[in-house]
């Protein structure tokens, strides 16, 4: 199933009549929307769709019904937008906007997350057009940046050794690097080719102080096997492979065809 166009995936015991059981998970971002839907007493996911931007976002959100049932709750997500991460002791929510703008420049909207097992909030901007929407159509729904999720999620995995997780999306590629269990290093860049890519992985490896030969690094989002962008990390880096799915969801066979590294974010939201 290739990324980017319209995917849809059904499982068999979906039943929208059934809302009040399911969790819905939305990832939005300026280029990008998808949501899947959870059943929140079997963990299992029984719908997915994946919608390329080719219209204004609030048309395509009016023609998905399924959008308009009433869940037993909902999560949004938002993909690809600036953000930077400040340790608690110097996180001042009024002094967001200025640490933000030290990094890159902002929207009209500043958001933080306080992530989970590290001391530290990450604060991010979207726009008010992406605000409103969300607070239009998704009323109450929990609201956090990919990056938190992602921080969040791989913090949970063994990272005694050198590990470094490469998140691909929308031509983004996020790093995020971890060693004897501490996160040392998040952060995200725009590539146009595969030798930019190539680049901005090996770059910060070596400001890492990361050795190729024998930090591990799993790969998710937007990559397969058989691209160039994949070929080419793959020349570079001894111990590469990609990520699997949240071990605490089920999927069932419709979902085979959906290779198990993509839309990693997406699914993670529910944990």
């Amino acid at each position: 199933m290739e990324t980017g166009k319209a995917n849809s995936i059904q499982s068999s015991s979906f039943n929208i009549d059934l809302c009040k059981q399911y969790q819905l998970l939305i990832q939005l971002g300026l280029k990008h929307f998808s949501y899947c839907i959870i059943n929140i007493n079997t963990n299992n996911v029984e719908y997915f769709k994946n919608l390329p931007i080719n219209d204004e976002i609030i048309n395509i959100i009016n023609k998905e019904e399924i959008l308009k049932s009433n869940f037993a709750s909902t999560s949004v997500s938002f993909a690809n937008f600036p953000c930077t991460l400040v340790p608690n002791e110097v996180f001042e929510i009024d002094t967001s906007k200025e640490m933000l703008e030290f990094n890159t420049e902002v929207y009209d909207i500043i958001k933080s997350d306080k992530l989970s097992n590290i001391d530290a909030h990450l604060i991010y901007t979207i726009p008010s057009e992406i605000n409103e929407l969300v607070h239009t159509f998704f009323t109450n729904a929990q609201q956090k940046a990919q990056q938190t999720i992602l921080i969040d999620q791989f913090k949970q995995f063994d990272n005694e050794k050198e590990h470094a997780y490469l998140y691909i999306n929308q031509n983004i590629l996020t790093i995020t690097a971890f060693k004897k269990n501490k996160l040392i290093f998040n952060n995200s860049f725009d590539f146009d080719t595969k030798e930019d890519l190539l680049y901005y992985s090996l770059f910060s490896f070596e400001q890492l102080k990361l050795n190729t030969e024998t930090v591990k690094v799993k790969l998710y989002g937007q990559i397969i096997k058989e691209d160039a962008n994949y070929q080419l990390l793959y020349e570079y880096i001894r111990n590469i492979a990609f990520g699997s799915r949240p071990k605490q969801l089920k999927f069932s066979s419709e979902f085979n065809n959906l290779p198990d590294h993509q839309f990693y974010t997406l699914f993670s939201q529910s944990i």
